[in-house]
C-alpha cells in the first residue's frame, strides 16, 4: 500500500479527514494496486465497463487503513471520517530503575550482597536483557543504602503531614550466636483515611548492658531525631524490670512529659502478648511434671515406625481417635495446650476443677493477671468505651465479674479520666483554631460603630444564654446517645465510623483517633504463643551495624508500602523472626 495514503490515515489531526463515498477510497486503493485495471503507458486503454466490473470484483479491504473509518455510519454530509489512534506507547531499558528494582528484591527477600556475582543470576538477567549490566558487590550495597535514604526521607516526610499523636513500640533483637543486641522501635498511629498505619523506624545497635537509663535515652535520641518527641502519646513495652527504669526515666524529663497526655498517666502500657505469655507460663508451672511426663510419652511413640504401629492398634482396640501421638515446642505454649488435648483425646480422660492442682493454676493465673490490670488498664478502658456498640457497659460488664466490690469506684475513675482527656483535647483543639491564620479579632473591621455594638451586644447576650442553659459537651453527648444498632456478632469497622461521626464530634473523634492506635502488644500477632525471643536471621546478623539498621528498615518500609497498596509479597516469614525451636 502506498505511504500516502497510510500517513493519512495514521497521521492525521483533529476530527479526521473526510473522503466523498468508500467507492472513491475503494478506487484509489484499487488503483495503486499493480495490475488492478489501471492502464500503464504500455497498455491499451481497457473497456470502461469491463474495468468497473473488475474493480468491484477486486473490492477487499485488506488495508490497516480501514481500522481507521467508521464504516458503519456517515456524517451528516455523507462522507466516511477517518479517525486518529493513540500512538502506543514504547518501553525503554532504564539501567538505573533496574539497579533500583534488584536492589528492593536484595533487601525484601534478605539476599547476600554477593547474590550479583553469582552466576547463573547473571546468566538469568542477561538473558532477559543484554543491555543491563549487573553491578558488583560494593555497587550493589551502596543501592540498597540509597534505597533506605529515600525510603527514609519519604517516611519522615510522610509522617510530618499527619495531624495526630503517635504510639510507639519498642523491643530488642538478638543476633544468633554472637553477642550483639539492637532496639527497634516502631510508630503506629491512624492516617487521615482513618486507616491504622505502623512503620519501624529505627533498628538500632544496643550495646551492653541495657540498663534503663541507657535505653531510655536510645528511645528518646530516635524521638527527637524523628520530629515525633512532641506527639508522643503512649509507649508499649514488654514486662523487663528495666523497662520500668525507661518509663521513670522518660518521664523525668520535663520538656518530653509536659506534651504528654494526662501529664503522662497514660504514657506507658505493658505488652498485652506478653502478660499472657506470663500468665499461661505461672499455670503451666503447676503441672510441669505432669506435661513432662506426657511430652517424654509422646517422644517415646514417635521414636521409631513399629512403635507408632504398637500405638495405632492400640488406639483401635480402645475406639479411641485414630490420631498420631505428636509433642510441643516448648517455647510455645499454644503447641503445649494441642499436645495436652491431643493426650486427653487419646487416653479418654477428662480432667476436671476436682483436682487440686487445676485449682491451684487458676488462682496463679489469676493473681498474676491483677498483678498487670492494674497497669495501662484506663487506655484500654477508654478504647472498649470508644466502641459505640456497647462504650462504657462493656467494661462495667467485665469488671463487675472480676472485682465486684471495687466495680462502683473504678467506673467513677474511668469516667473522670475519660473527661480529663476530652477536656485536653477541647483546649488544644480551641488554641488551633484561634491560632489559624485569616481570622480577625477586631471588631471593627466587620462594620461601623453601631453594627459593631450590636454584633458585641448580641455575644454577650449569647454567653448569657449558654451559662443559664449549659449544652453537653461532645463526650456527654456521645455517652448518653443510645448504643449503636450494629450486632456485637457482626463485622463492625470501628475506624470507619469515627470517620463518619467526626462531623458530629469534632474533638471526641480527634481523640479517638489516638487511642484507637495504641498498640496492644509489642509483638505481631503470629508470635503471641510464643516465649522465644525475638532474633535475626543468620544472614543479616553477620553484618556491619549501619548495614543491618537499613536493610531491617527498608524491608520493613517496602513490605508495608506494597501491602497497603493491595499488593501480595506471597509467602514470607514474619519480620525475618527466627525462633527458636521452629
Amino acid at each position: 500500500m502506498p505511504g500516502s495514503l497510510l500517513a493519512m490515515g495514521m497521521n492525521c489531526m483533529g476530527p479526521g479527514l473526510n473522503f466523498e463515498s468508500r467507492e472513491e477510497i475503494e478506487r484509489i486503493e484499487n488503483d495503486a494496486r499493480d495490475g488492478d485495471g489501471t492502464p500503464t503507458p504500455n497498455e491499451p486503454v481497457a473497456d470502461s465497463a469491463a474495468t468497473t466490473k473488475k474493480r468491484k470484483s477486486r473490492t477487499v479491504k485488506n488495508s490497516i487503513v480501514w481500522e481507521h473509518f467508521d464504516s458503519s455510519e456517515k456524517d451528516e454530509d455523507g462522507f466516511f471520517t477517518a479517525t486518529c489512534q493513540p500512538k502506543p506507547s514504547v518501553w525503554e531499558f532504564d539501567q538505573k530503575r533496574s539497579r533500583k528494582n534488584l536492589a528492593n528484591m536484595i533487601i525484601d527477600h534478605e539476599y547476600p550482597f554477593n547474590s550479583a556475582t553469582h552466576h547463573f543470576l547473571k546468566v538469568f538477567a542477561t538473558d532477559l536483557q543484554p543491555c543491563f549490566k549487573m553491578p558488583s558487590r560494593t555497587t550493589l550495597r551502596s543501592d540498597c543504602m540509597t534505597v533506605y535514604e529515600e525510603e527514609k526521607l519519604n517516611l519522615y516526610e510522610l509522617l510530618g503531614k499527619m495531624d495526630c499523636k503517635v504510639s510507639f513500640t519498642s523491643d530488642l533483637w538478638t543476633c544468633k550466636g554472637k553477642d550483639r543486641a539492637f532496639m527497634a522501635l516502631t510508630c503506629h498511629y491512624i492516617d487521615d483515611n482513618w486507616k491504622l498505619r505502623k512503620r519501624l523506624l529505627t533498628f538500632t545497635p544496643m550495646p551492653s548492658p541495657h540498663t534503663g537509663k541507657h535505653i531510655s535515652q536510645a528511645i528518646y535520641d530516635k524521638l527527637v531525631l524523628w520530629n515525633l518527641d512532641k506527639r508522643a502519646f503512649s509507649l508499649v513495652l514488654d514486662n523487663a524490670s528495666a523497662n520500668d527504669a525507661v518509663i521513670k526515666d522518660l518521664l523525668s524529663k520535663n520538656h518530653f512529659r509536659k506534651n504528654l497526655s494526662c501529664d503522662g498517666q497514660i504514657f506507658h502500657l505493658r505488652c498485652g502478648c506478653h502478660i499472657l505469655n506470663l500468665i499461661v507460663q505461672d499455670g503451666l508451672s503447676v503441672m510441669s511434671g505432669e506435661i513432662d511426663a506426657i511430652r517424654d510419652t509422646m517422644k517415646y511413640i514417635r521414636h521409631s515406625q513399629p512403635r507408632m504401629e504398637k500405638f495405632k492398634l492400640a488406639a483401635f482396640q480402645v475406639n479411641a481417635p485414630d490420631k498420631k501421638a505428636a509433642y510441643d515446642v516448648q517455647t510455645r505454649w499454644n503447641s503445649t495446650y494441642i499436645m495436652l488435648d491431643l493426650a486427653l483425646q487419646l487416653k479418654a480422660a477428662i480432667l476436671s476443677s476436682a483436682y487440686p492442682f487445676v485449682v491451684q493454676m487458676g488462682k496463679d493465673m489469676f493473681l498474676k493477671w491483677n498483678k498487670y490490670w492494674e497497669i495501662g488498664n484506663g487506655v484500654l478502658a477508654i478504647a472498649c468505651a470508644l466502641d459505640p456498640r456497647c462504650k462504657l457497659a462493656v467494661v462495667e460488664y467485665y469488671f463487675k465479674m472480676m472485682h465486684p466490690e471495687k466495680v462502683q469506684s473504678f467506673m467513677t475513675n474511668l469516667k473522670s479520666c475519660f473527661e480529663d482527656l476530652f477536656n485536653e483535647y477541647l483546649i488544644s483543639n480551641n488554641k488551633a483554631s484561634q491560632s489559624q491564620p485569616g481570622k480577625s479579632t477586631d471588631a471593627s473591621s466587620s462594620g461601623s460603630k453601631e453594627e459593631t455594638d450590636t454584633r458585641a451586644g448580641l455575644k454577650n447576650f449569647l454567653n448569657d444564654k449558654k451559662q443559664a442553659d449549659p449544652i453537653l459537651s461532645e463526650l456527654d453527648q456521645y455517652l448518653s446517645e443510645p448504643l449503636d444498632s450494629c450486632n456485637l456478632d457482626d463485622d463492625f469497622d470501628i475506624l470507619s465510623w469515627w470517620k463518619l461521626k467526626s462531623p458530629k464530634y469534632p474533638v471526641l473523634s480527634r481523640l479517638a483517633r489516638d487511642i484507637l492506635a495504641v498498640p496492644i502488644s509489642t509483638v505481631a500477632s503470629e508470635s503471641t504463643f510464643s516465649t522465644a525471643g525475638r532474633t535475626l536471621s543468620p544472614t543479616r546478623s553477620s553484618l556491619n551495624d549501619e548495614s543491618i539498621e537499613a536493610l531491617v528498615c527498608a524491608q520493613n518500609w517496602l513490605r508495608t508500602a506494597v501491602i497497603e497498596s493491595g499488593g501480595e509479597l506471597g509467602d514470607e516469614d514474619d519480620d525475618a523472626i527466627d525462633e527458636e525451636g521452629e
